[in-house]
């Protein structure tokens, strides 16, 4: 299992905090950092603001970049889709300001629902024979996309969501099968885009309904004797079968912390869970 930095907020407002990064010297510090810590891929999208392009104002020579498509319905509708996607892997390879990606990920897997999917499939893996993707994937947002996905299509990536309270990836059993597969899994939102490490009196009201969870929540933390990020951390550790960990962070001092907890020895965790959809997914936020 390994660290990959998250960039959604690069730029734009994201999370539950909605902290932006956008000075280019907190960046580059962030950069040079992750370097130093051995960390070697960086996720962000066409579609995360000026992700790309801030990014693209530091040397990545030694990163593997993962960018994600972010395709119309008019545009899955068009003659011309190959061209658009090829343009759009130039535009992200411009902005970035290199000459390969590590992969390239579908945004979402609606994009795979329309009469085009195999042509968009076909096009994908033409990336990887003009040498300016290694992998190609998706993005999901709830395993069961997977069986929509999997009897046409075997993604070499798999993006999804994984953690304590959002174990859907594992409870389905699609963790192993994609394992066996060999397709690498990377999870995000292991932080429940910072909802996990709320105090639970400065926590919006919204979240007001599932109090009990989080009062077990914090109260797991308190009798280990560990902070919410570790906790956190810990489920994650637990789980061999992940390829990398996209974390999500406001500054280098989260940076920092969260590479210590990766590499403290505690694997423990919880048996908090829920399958409230409403709290689970922030899309519904």
């Amino acid at each position: 299992m390994k660290i990959a930095l998250g960039t959604a907020n690069f730029g734009q407002k994201y999370g539950l905090a909605g902290k932006i990064i956008k000075s280019d010297k907190k960046i580059k510090k962030i950069i040079q950092f992750a370097n130093n810590s051995k960390i070697k891929l960086i996720d962000t999208s066409n579609n995360y603001g000026s992700s790309e392009t801030l990014l693209g104002n530091n040397n990545l020579k030694n990163f593997k970049i993962i960018t994600k498509l972010k395709i119309s319905n008019d545009e899955k509708k068009s003659n011309n889709l190959e061209n658009i996607v090829f343009n759009k892997v130039e535009e992200s390879l411009l902005k970035l300001n290199i000459k390969k990606l590590y992969a390239i990920l579908l945004h979402e897997s609606n994009d795979l629902k329309s009469n085009k999917r195999h042509k968009l499939i076909k096009v994908l893996k033409k990336l990887k024979k003009r040498n300016l993707v290694s992998k190609i994937g998706i993005s999901i947002y709830n395993p069961k996309e997977l069986n929509f996905i999997w009897p046409f299509w075997k993604p070499d990536i798999v993006q999804c969501p994984f953690n304590i309270l959002d174990r859907r990836i594992y409870e389905s059993g699609w963790l192993k099968k994609l394992k066996k597969n060999k397709t690498e899994i990377h999870v995000r939102s292991i932080f429940l885009q910072g909802l996990l490490l709320q105090n639970e009196k400065s926590m919006p009201r919204k979240f007001k309904k599932w109090k009990n969870i989080f009062k077990k929540w914090n109260n797991y933390c308190k009798k280990e004797n560990i902070s919410k990020i570790q906790g956190c951390i810990n489920f994650i550790k637990s789980f061999k079968k992940i390829s990398f960990v996209i974390i999500g962070f406001e500054n280098i001092k989260q940076v920092k912390n969260i590479i210590s907890y990766f590499e403290n020895d505690r694997k423990s965790y919880t048996t908090i869970a829920c399958n409230d959809i409403r709290l689970i997914d922030p899309r519904l936020w």
